[in-house]
């Protein structure tokens, strides 16, 4: 669970292969390997309540998928002494610019109720939107960590561009657009999780380049695993504790 010294120097340049999108089926094993080792998943990790107050940390779905695609990250954290909420936007549809201000006054009114910057955690395309929301709201969030997220190009790099064009989008301009957008600055810890094999989004698109604090740690997983499989969880265990003692320091 180290996080890397130096980044890849690879740069995003293609959506994955089709031999990366048939390697997914690996998903399969990593589902049993959590379910197995569920009795120990929690063994000598960091909890999330370890000060007495319990963190709390909102989980945000990828592209298509909803919060039942991180029902088990969530029980997973709760076990672990974190409060959970899920965003409660529904299905990921994809239009970033309609999902984020409901979200910003979820978050608000969230943070005002505990007196705390809440922590956030993103699947693919809600890492994307987590990290827009950190920008937005630096008061509010106490850090993000994002798994498998296109930092890069949005869904350019992705298996999901060609949808994206059919939907009347252009890639080109939300690559730029995005670009633009890093120049206001994440202030808050920033953790990115990612995986070589990656079948959905190419993994060197969730590289983050332009944040200095910016710390990445390298899973060997599928895409779809990342919110499933055991040794990704305890990654995302470091993240947070790490994360929290960060601010208190």
């Amino acid at each position: 669970m180290r996080y890397l010294s130096s980044l890849p120097t690879e740069l995003p340049s293609k959506t994955p292969s089709w031999y990366e999108v048939l390697a997914e089926a690996r998903v399969g094993i990593e589902l049993l390997d959590g379910l197995r080792l569920k009795r120990h998943l929690h063994n000598n990790l960091p909890r999330g309540d370890e000060h007495g107050k319990a963190h709390p940390v909102m989980l945000l779905p990828g592209y298509g998928a909803s919060e039942r695609a991180m029902q088990m990250l969530a029980k997973r954290l709760e076990a672990l002494g974190y409060v959970v909420r899920q965003w409660g936007q529904g299905k990921n549809h994809g239009a970033v610019h309609k999902l984020v201000p409901p979200l910003k006054a979820r978050i608000r009114e969230w943070s005002a109720e505990l007196g705390q910057p809440i922590s956030l955690i993103g699947w693919s395309l809600g890492g994307y939107i987590a990290r827009e929301l950190a920008r937005d709201l630096p008061a509010e969030i106490a850090g993000v960590v994002t798994l498998g997220s296109p930092v890069v190009g949005g869904p350019k790099y992705t298996l999901t561009a060609k949808q994206y064009v059919k939907m009347g989008f252009d890639l080109d301009a939300i690559e730029r657009d995005i670009a633009a957008r890093d120049s206001v600055p994440i202030q808050c810890p920033m953790t990115l999780i990612f995986s070589r094999v990656d079948g959905i989004v190419s993994w060197p698109a969730t590289i983050d380049r332009v944040t200095p604090h910016a710390r990445h740690m390298e899973a060997n997983c599928s895409h779809i695993g990342m919110v499933l499989s055991p040794k990704v969880f305890r990654q995302i265990a470091k993240a947070l504790a790490d994360q929290r003692e960060s601010l208190a320091n």
